[in-house]
């Protein structure tokens, strides 16, 4: 089970570019069931630290239990990511020399039918990556009033169909509660047409997934939680596995390495700002294709690794050039 809970996708890639600092202090703000972090506790040295985070208790158990080997270098915490912070000053961590996230769903949850993320197998719509999540995919789906179905489908999965598949729901509904995945893949299937509807299908139950756990609205705010607690140095590296994600990876890195926001025709900076971010991988990296015939799962996979820099934003000294 520990071996296959979780397959790390770029694994060796990741752990490169995210360890700097054999003997620091990291975090693996998503553990799954521990493939990333055990690659990196290999690469760390007997002073090394890294904390394991995730919201669900099924992953903690499985990185706890994989990752025994490694004793107190290694501490699993219940928590999502979006509370890094809390976590770290509970224990009185201090700067980091990397932070990890690797978003999405995981490949156990997708396999496993009565957590409810799959289109292809039949179990409870559920779709909750932990008990902090407030609600379950079938309120959802049988409570929400059409416009907010269309919100959900049109920003979480960016889905052409969304109108006919949210009047398909509408209608389903009010003949009995729609219960199982498979009940609702059959009703996005019938709604969304055309030649691909395992596209629409896939859209609509991510577009869902995204509104059960909140994912994209703590994204932003937990990747800025990060860089603060960063050292000059430090690194964050983000895996992401859509589109959504990763522009907000990408907005997230930009405005934080960008440096004075004067305008361009004054000759003295007025804001102070520095970078506070230097961006490493300007384009996306990718799995390889080896990597992809081993783990199909990894084709959407996109990495993005940025580097804590020694500047902080202040008031700039009097005369200061921009």
């Amino acid at each position: 089970m520990e071996d296959t809970y979780h397959i790390p996708v770029l694994g060796a890639e990741t752990v490169d570019w995210l360890v700097q600092d054999p003997g620091g202090t990291y975090v693996d703000a998503t553990v799954g069931g521990g493939g990333h972090a055990e690659q990196l506790l290999e690469r760390l040295g007997e002073s090394g630290r890294l904390i394991g985070m995730d919201r669900d208790p099924e992953a903690i158990g499985a990185a706890t239990s994989r990752l025994a080997r490694f004793g107190s270098r290694f501490e699993a915490v219940q928590a999502p990511f979006w509370n890094l912070p809390e976590v770290l000053r509970s224990r009185g961590v201090g700067p980091l020399a990397g932070v990890l996230f690797d978003l999405g769903v995981s490949s156990h949850q997708i396999d496993a039918a009565q957590r409810g993320f799959s289109f292809q197998q039949d179990g409870p719509l559920d779709m909750r990556m932990g008990p902090d999540a407030a609600l379950p995919a079938e309120e959802v789906v049988n409570e929400y009033d059409r416009r907010e179905l269309l919100r959900v489908f049109k920003e979480y999965g960016e889905e052409r169909a969304s109108r006919r598949i949210a009047d398909a729901i509408c209608r389903r509904r009010t003949e009995e509660p729609i219960r199982t995945t498979l009940e609702l893949a059959r009703i996005v299937r019938g709604a969304a047409g055309g030649s691909h509807p395992q596209k629409a299908l896939a859209r609509v139950f991510q577009a869902i997934r995204i509104e059960v756990n909140d994912e994209l609205s703590r994204l932003k705010e937990a990747l800025a939680s990060a860089i603060d607690l960063l050292e000059a140095g430090g690194r964050l590296a983000v895996l992401s596995y859509h589109s959504l994600e990763d522009r907000t990876v990408k907005q997230t890195f930009r405005e934080a390495a960008l440096g004075c926001i004067c305008p361009t025709d004054m000759p003295v900076c007025g804001c102070g700002r520095k970078p506070r971010l230097r961006i490493l991988t300007q384009k996306g990296r990718k799995a390889s294709s080896t990597e992809l015939a081993e783990n199909p799962r990894a084709r959407s996979a996109t990495l993005r690794v940025a580097e804590r820099t020694a500047e902080t934003d202040g008031p700039p000294a009097p005369g200061q050039a921009r």
